[in-house]
């Protein structure tokens, strides 16, 4: 199996070649620090794996998972970078890599993700998975207040008036509020007037109350 390495930091490039060479049957044919050398070399070697970096100079991982999906369909992709925006897994999912990896993987996972990929299966880093599933469930919990704020939209509460809400029923004071949310102490007390009436309670721990009693917050 051929596998071409391309990331612009020269020591990650010399490291991860040596590591691959000690694993029976990988060849490491080539290594490019970016883009455009990638390519080129592509055009020279065809390998089997294409083990990809994001960031790099002139032309970036997207731009060259892309090409090489267009003109080397062949060849498959592995991403390996620093970076766990999900923005970033989905554009080069959409481009065609096969395989998404962050640089604090272990050595072992960095090899069986290339034959992995070698054979046209999908491989994502474990510390990827870990974190996307993180922002799964945050998400679900913001999605689960928003639907209970719809329950109670009646009450015309702003984000801001939300957001203020929120603090109270963790207890923060008015200055923490205000710190917290960037904005002056007689700001926070102006929503907070408006947040108790219109809740129809008066003070804030009614609020906090009714907060709980209507699962805004659950």
């Amino acid at each position: 199996m051929n596998v071409l390495i391309v990331d612009d930091h020269p020591l990650l490039r010399q490291g991860l070649s040596r590591l691959l060479e000690l694993e029976g049957g990988i060849n490491v044919v080539g290594q490019a620090s970016n883009g455009i050398e990638a390519l080129r070399l592509m055009d020279q070697l065809e390998p089997d794996v294409l083990l990809l970096d994001i960031n790099m100079p002139g032309m970036n991982g997207i731009e060259v998972a892309k090409t090489v999906r267009e003109k080397h369909p062949h060849t498959e992709v592995l991403v390996l970078t620093i970076h766990d925006n999900q923005s970033y897994v989905n554009e080069m999912i959409r481009v065609g890599a096969k395989g998404y990896l962050l640089k604090d993987a272990e050595p072992r996972e960095v090899v069986h993700a290339i034959k992995k990929v070698a054979t046209g299966e999908t491989v994502y880093s474990t510390q990827l998975m870990e974190r996307v599933m993180e922002r799964y469930h945050h998400m679900e919990m913001q999605y689960g207040r928003l639907q209970s704020a719809a329950a109670i939209q009646d009450l015309e509460l702003t984000n801001r008036e939300l957001e203020i809400l929120q603090y109270i029923c963790e207890g923060l004071s008015n200055k923490e509020i205000a710190n917290a949310l960037f904005i002056s102490e007689k700001t926070v007390k102006n929503h907070i007037t408006s947040l108790l009436r219109k809740l129809e309670v008066e003070d804030r721990t009614q609020a906090a109350v009714f907060a709980v009693s209507h699962g805004i917050f659950s």
